[in-house]
């Protein structure tokens, strides 16, 4: 019965918890880096954003995370993109 409690002791589990919050909070801080990086280089090269600006791409994907991130892509390097 002690064993039980044990695996499930609340000072674990807040360290090895946030673990997925923390992965998460970097992924979307990196790939807000990297489409804000794009759109710069997209704008001063091609000037060709769609719908918004540099900084709000890279806020939407801050906020929307992968999926956003995904639509970026799509509006702005995919095959279906309109050049």
């Amino acid at each position: 019965m002690d064993l039980i409690f044990n695996i499930f002791n609340p000072e674990l589990m807040m360290g090895y918890g946030s673990l997925p919050l923390v992965g998460s909070i970097l992924v979307h801080i990196a790939f807000s880096a990297a489409v804000f990086n794009d759109a710069q280089r997209l704008q001063k090269d091609r000037d060709a954003l769609v719908f918004v600006n540099t900084w709000l791409w890279s806020l939407a994907v801050l906020v929307g995370g992968v999926f956003v991130a995904l639509a970026y892509w799509v509006m702005h390097h995919s095959t279906i993109a309109k050049r």
